[in-house]
């Protein structure tokens, strides 16, 4: 039986997708800035005819977006499902130029509808955070490097650090592990693993016309990463005539 796709499958207003397979089930997460309540999550069996469901950031307790600049607050958030529970990291982007003021917090849920806990801040050192879970059960947290320093690049790579979920903070030493590729920009840093290769998915070329996604892989997470001969692996920079444009995170 063949299913007619109607694309875009979330129409309007849904940046920053993080997709997610839980048993039969699919679910979206995006971005919603400063529209409250917080993030948008979506539930599909087939991914192509989805449901909203849930907007885990519903309470000031988690987050309190007054006084935040347009086109801030709630970037690039990152499900993910291990332990028996949904993850979702998040950034409160604060302020803009010359540096961002980037908080990351992290929430749980024993359902996808929630409850959903309390913030646990983490880090402030960039945006676009999230969370892998290994197979051998630590835990990493990873987001792209904002440097506002004169003299240094604003994007400058990814960080990676381990994450206990036992006290819900970071542990041991951040390592600045990838630098993106020759595209510039490396946002939205996701790790996937596959028969013993870590693979690193990277928004690149920045949110206009030249963004980009790009694949990295290595056989440790410290890397080295090794970037995919299929650079950048989807883009329409080439194609100005392309319905779909920006196409990255």
């Amino acid at each position: 039986m063949t299913t007619m796709i109607t694309n875009p499958i979330l129409p309007g207003f849904h940046p920053d997708s993080s997709a997610l397979r839980v048993g039969d089930d699919y679910y979206i997460a995006t971005s919603t800035f400063e529209w409250w309540p917080g993030i948008d999550i979506y539930h599909s069996r087939d991914l192509v005819n989805w449901e909203w469901i849930a907007s885990p950031v519903n309470r000031e307790s988690q987050v309190d977006l007054r006084g935040n600049y347009d086109s801030g607050s709630l970037w690039a958030p990152h499900l993910s499902y291990a332990d028996g529970k949904f993850w979702l990291v998040y950034t409160d982007v604060k302020t803009y130029a010359p540096f961002k003021d980037t908080l990351n917090y992290v929430i749980t849920a024993p359902s996808i509808t929630g409850p959903w806990s309390e913030p646990h801040f983490l880090t402030a050192s960039g945006f676009d955070p999230a969370i892998f879970h290994d197979d051998d059960g630590r835990k990493w947290f990873l987001n792209m490097l904002y440097d506002y320093r004169p003299g240094h690049t604003m994007f400058a790579g990814t960080v990676i650090q381990e994450f206990d979920p036992t006290t819900m903070k970071l542990i041991g030493e951040r390592k600045h592990f990838y630098k993106g590729t020759k595209l510039g920009v490396c946002e939205g840093p996701q790790i996937l693993k596959r028969n013993g290769w870590y693979y690193l998915l990277c928004a690149a070329g920045g949110t206009g016309y030249m963004h980009a996604a790009t694949v990295a892989r290595a056989r440790t997470l410290e890397g080295p990463f090794e970037d995919s001969p299929y650079t950048p692996l989807m883009t329409t920079r080439d194609e100005p005539t392309n319905p779909l444009q920006k196409s990255g995170h």
